[in-house]
């Protein structure tokens, strides 16, 4: 089934409430205060019987009083369909254009214009009220296809017509897929004797079920859906496009209220700063002012915001332009989402425009490079678009996060990373993706590095592959992932845990060199007793950090052996030492430290190193009796 949202606009008094009840039998004023005074204050809510059960329509009714615009940008959020309502009497007035605005800046693309209370007039009248209603239409919408149709709530001259129109207004819709991820943005919140917190609201994407885990943002509250309705009927799932009542369990009435969010998706998450694209209004009163403190209003919700420009201090009435919108309080949003900004004071529409990047980087002014992607992410569509929002990511990004920064359902992000990747623009590592041009940053970087090092210490062989995951400031999937792409471009040489470019050859500095064979003469004569580092280094007159890379240099080339990090022995002196532990371990024997240390002939300084030493390299094994052979063969 198809499920559509028809939102009214129009100036104040000029019937939308009376229509709508006429069209469907609900007065959708629901305050006391509302059926006193005669005017819409809030929002109200109808269903529209179609006739038809391959389509639904939910009706949202909206105040067209102008100190109630803030309600109506409320209400028009996650409209599919506009009914715009003139009084015959009157004709457009301020709110009419308004309105028109609103709902462009808001991306409604299809309506109804009706002109109501047609009954109070001559038909000269009424058709001079047709061709004003038209030319507002035109005026804002540019060329227009929207019926204009007189109708009377009263007389019911005109509401076939009218029914007739909407229907077919709604099928040419585009239908909201439900295979995406569940947003609803909160328009009401109350508590329900019996059944406790109810929540209403558009859903914009997505769907929920009976049961569903739900979070309310902003905020960090969970709670779950215990019971759904669509239109008054109890029901176990709900979808975009439908107009919903979720019963929650673990959340208070005040907890949440118009401006909250709820989704079900752990990849949602708040944000203060939105990259978007701005367009202020040919009828704004003021021009825009960069650093200009405006309410910004995004589905339900409202907040304070500065507009940062890009590139100039002030945008004229009619113009657009990129812009960073910095947040005063949290919001939720998505790539594509359309949003409206007014005035601080006094409170009246500047624009609107649309979302490019919901998780948006505090930023200065723009570089020419910068400015050159925002405006290709503006202009980019389909997979052109996704591959730009990849780029974004430093950290590379997994498909749901995508489909938030590129405002596209799960399941198009899955088809457009298969044909980016099958391009070569993309790659997945592990479960993220990354665009190409992070991984060749990451290639750079690290061969940068290796130079650096190689530089730093000539001798050794390379660095260790944990230091270079450590030190990139990357994930180390992709740190891996740009490794294996160099040593396959014959680039790096990787041999065990270390890494090293292909062209090095470990060599020691002349001075070093001279330290180096000096250090290895000295631990040749000393057998099993050798000076530990910092001894050798002042016995030598060596800097300790000079010595340490020489004896490492010496090590990595099997001239030495680093029996801990501050004692070296060499090859024939660790084979003479097994050679004394096995004549007293051998054929299953069992010696105590004491016994094995008469053997070795050494102090205790060094049979303690010695013997961890052969119990780590698989020699010997420590034992409740005393030390055996791990091989006594």
């Amino acid at each position: 089934m198809k499920s559509v949202i028809l939102g009214t606009a129009g100036h104040v008094d000029h019937g939308k409430t009376a229509l709508i009840e006429a069209l469907t039998g609900t007065n959708t004023d629901r305050w006391e205060e509302e059926r006193r005074r005669g005017i819409t204050i809030d929002i109200g809510f109808a269903g529209l019987d179609t006739g038809d059960d391959d389509l639904e329509i939910s009706v949202v009714d909206v105040p067209g009083h102008e100190d109630f615009v803030k309600n109506m940008l409320a209400g028009a959020s996650g409209v599919d369909l506009l009914l715009l309502v003139v009084a015959a009497d009157e004709g457009p007035m301020p709110q009419t254009r308004e309105h028109l605005w609103i709902a462009r800046l808001l991306g409604v693309e299809r309506g109804v214009a009706a002109i109501s209370k047609s009954d109070l007039v001559d038909s000269e009248w009424r058709e001079l009220v047709r061709e004003s209603v038209a030319e507002e239409l035109e005026r804002v919408l540019g060329a227009s296809d929207w019926p204009v149709l007189p109708v009377s709530a009263v007389s019911g001259e005109g509401l076939a017509e009218l029914r007739a129109a909407i229907l077919d207004g709604a099928r040419a819709t585009r239908a909201r897929a439900d295979d995406d991820l569940f947003r609803l943005p909160v328009d009401r919140s109350f508590s329900v004797r019996g059944v406790g917190t109810v929540v209403t609201g558009t859903i914009w994407s997505g769907r929920v079920e009976v049961g569903s885990e739900i979070r309310c943002l902003p905020g960090a509250s969970v709670a779950r859906v215990r019971g759904l309705q669509v239109h008054g009927r109890e029901c176990a799932v709900a979808r975009a496009g439908q107009r919903a009542a979720l019963a929650l369990v673990g959340l208070e009435r005040s907890q949440l209220g118009r401006g909250h969010t709820l989704v079900c998706d752990p990849v949602w998450r708040e944000t203060r700063y939105l990259d978007a694209r701005l367009q202020v209004v040919p009828d704004s009163p003021r021009m825009l002012k960069h650093w200009q403190r405006v309410r910004l209003h995004l589905g339900t919700a409202e907040t304070m915001a500065r507009v940062v420009l890009y590139g100039r201090d002030r945008l004229e009435p009619g113009s657009s332009a990129l812009v960073q919108l910095r947040l005063e309080g949290p919001i939720t949003a998505r790539a594509g989402d359309r949003f409206v900004i007014r005035f601080y004071s006094p409170v009246t529409t500047i624009g609107g425009g649309v979302v490019l990047d919901p998780w948006g980087r505090r930023r200065g002014r723009l570089s020419g490079a910068a400015e050159a992607d925002l405006q290709a992410l503006a202009q980019a569509q389909g997979r052109e678009r996704l591959r730009l929002a990849i780029s974004g990511f430093d950290e590379g990004a997994a498909p749901d996060e995508l489909a938030v920064r590129a405002g596209e359902s799960p399941s198009t992000i899955d088809v457009q990373l298969r044909d980016l990747e099958a391009e070569g623009a993309l790659r997945r590592v592990r479960d993220r993706w990354f665009g190409e041009d992070i991984l060749a940053a990451a290639r750079d970087s690290l061969l940068d590095m290796l130079a650096a090092g190689h530089d730093r210490d000539p001798g050794a062989r390379g660095l260790s592959l944990e230091s270079l995951r450590s030190a990139a400031g990357r994930p180390s999937g992709l740190v891996d992932a740009a490794l294996a792409d160099l040593e396959r471009l014959g680039l790096v040489l990787i041999d065990g845990s270390l890494a090293a470019l292909a062209e090095h050859v470990p060599q020691l500095a002349p001075a070093r060199q001279a330290a180096a064979d000096a250090a290895g003469r000295r631990i040749r004569e000393a057998g099993l007793a050798p000076p530990t580092v910092k001894e050798l280094a002042a016995e030598l007159g060596v800097p300790g950090e000079e010595l340490l890379p020489a004896l490492k240099f010496l090590a990595e080339r099997g001239q030495l052996v680093a029996v801990t990090a501050d004692l070296y022995l060499t090859p024939d002196a660790l084979s003479e030492a097994k050679q004394r532990v096995r004549g007293v371990l051998g054929q299953g024997g069992v010696a105590s430290p004491s016994q094995l240390r008469e053997a070795l002939g050494v102090s205790r300084k060094y049979l303690i190193p010695l013997l961890e030493y052969l119990d780590a390299s698989g020699f010997t094994r420590r034992t409740p009796d005393g030390r055996v052979l791990r091989d006594p063969a």
